[in-house]
This record gives structure tokens, C-alpha cells and sequence, in this order.
């Protein structure tokens, strides 16, 4: 093997072991990536088979007005909406100071479906709960959503 051959060689060998490597760190970060969900769109991909029960997704909209309660336990109720469909949420933890009914809120946790008499019902439990930081700001995917208009 010549010098040309050995350099063509060393160089194939590393764009090898790169593309590797890459491959290795996407595989390993495709578990961490976490979608952003409307009430609507998890509908729409639980039906299609997208999002599967006890998914880790992010859920978020508007906190619907008049759902807002605390059980006995200190587990937290809510329903998040996107002024076409609603979906449960409990919670357990302590609430952002900023939370309220009507105003966006981001839930990340797991989704829950149960088919009950021919009707598709949904519970999430969410791990964490977002709220606005001030009354100019909406999450950018809270108000996309509700810009299409759902």
C-alpha cells in the first residue's frame, strides 16, 4: 500500500467511526425527546396510534374555568382544554405561584386512555406543571394551538 492508499484508508477509517459515534448519540437521545401536545392532537394520535397509553408527552393549553380542585390527599385536578377538547389532569405536587384557571399552562407526564362503552375517555398525570410568568406571555406552542383556531 502506497502513501495515497493509506491516507484514503486513515480517512474512510475516521468518517467511519464518526458516523458511528453520531448515530450512536441520536439513538441515544431519541428516549429524551419529549413532544408538545394539544388536547386535540392527543386525541387525534391516541385514535391514530401515535401516542401510545402511559406516554410521556407535554400537554398543554388553557386551565378550563371551574375545574380547578384539590381531594383530601393534596392530589391536584384540573382540566387543560384548547377550546375544542378538554382532558383531565391531576397532579401532586406544588403549583407555580402564577397558576390559574383561564390562563395557558404547559403539563409534562403521562397520558392515560380508556375506551368505555364505544367512548374515548383520557386522565393525564402530569410530573411537573408550567405556568405564565407574567400576563403578556403564552408558551409559543400554547399560542400556535390556539391560533389555528381548534
Amino acid at each position: 500500500m502506497n502513501k495515497g492508499q493509506k491516507k484514503i484508508a486513515t480517512i474512510l477509517c475516521l468518517f467511519t467511526i464518526l458516523g458511528f459515534s453520531v448515530f450512536l448519540i441520536l439513538y441515544a437521545l431519541r428516549d429524551n425527546v419529549i413532544f408538545f401536545y394539544s388536547p386535540s392532537d392527543v386525541k387525534n394520535s391516541v385514535l391514530n396510534g401515535k401516542i401510545q397509553n402511559n406516554s410521556l408527552i407535554r400537554l398543554g393549553g388553557l386551565v378550563l374555568d371551574k375545574s380547578f380542585y384539590r381531594d383530601e390527599d393534596g392530589i391536584i385536578f384540573f382540566s387543560i382544554t384548547d377550546n375544542a377538547n378538554v382532558i383531565n389532569v391531576s397532579y401532586s405536587g406544588i403549583l407555580p405561584d402564577l397558576f390559574r384557571e383561564g390562563q395557558g399552562v404547559i403539563a409534562e407526564g403521562y397520558i392515560e386512555s380508556d375506551t368505555k362503552d364505544g367512548d374515548l375517555s383520557f386522565r393525564f398525570n402530569a410530573s411537573t406543571v408550567l405556568a405564565k410568568h407574567d400576563e403578556n406571555y403564552m408558551p409559543p406552542e400554547v399560542y400556535d394551538v390556539l391560533k389555528r383556531g381548534y
